[in-house]
């Protein structure tokens, strides 16, 4: 199982709605293959937004490609999960997670593999995911006029998508 793991610095994408890509902040990395994203606060959120760091800020399992406007397909989920602020903490409740991805600058983790006490705690933050509905517009195959919605705030994502490819396979 391919798992995006990514930091996140400000809320909104996605939104309620369940469309990962409706401010387009992460570009063309939703277009690859992966099988289940979950969203971390990062160490340096929008001011605006300080209420997500070090938190699961939400999960997606099972992804389907919807069109978009913008520089990648909009993404939604059969099982969706949105916390944004409301997420656990991820130094409390997954300390091997937390260690691992913000004890260096890197925003994606592109190794093939995870130590185990890392995969362990992955495995149940997915785990945790699968009880949840899809997004609320999973069902459907194409979105008339969907136009990615700008950033609300003025400043540009000074951490998106840089060009690399990140993936890490999880076998269950």
């Amino acid at each position: 199982m391919k798992i995006l793991i990514y930091k996140r610095t400000h809320k909104g994408d996605p939104d309620g709605a369940g469309i990962f890509g409706n401010q387009d902040c992460m570009g063309k990395v939703k277009n690859w293959n992966y099988d289940a994203v979950i969203g971390i606060g990062g160490k340096s959120p929008w001011k605006e937004d300080q209420d997500i760091k070090f938190k699961i800020n939400w999960i997606g399992l099972g992804p389907k490609k919807i069109n978009s406007s913008g520089r990648g397909s909009g993404v939604v989920f059969s099982n969706f999960a949105l916390f944004e602020e409301s997420g656990e903490d991820i130094e409390d409740h997954y300390p091997h997670l937390f260690e691992y991805m913000y004890s260096s600058r890197k925003r994606f983790d592109m190794v093939p593999s995870l130590p185990d006490n890392v995969f362990n705690e992955v495995k149940n933050i997915l785990e945790s995911a699968k009880n949840y509905p899809s997004s609320p517009l999973y069902d459907i195959e194409y979105i008339d006029n969907f136009v990615v919605a700008p950033h609300s705030q003025t400043q540009k994502c000074k951490e998106c998508y840089q060009g690399k490819e990140v993936e890490i396979d999880i076998d269950f």
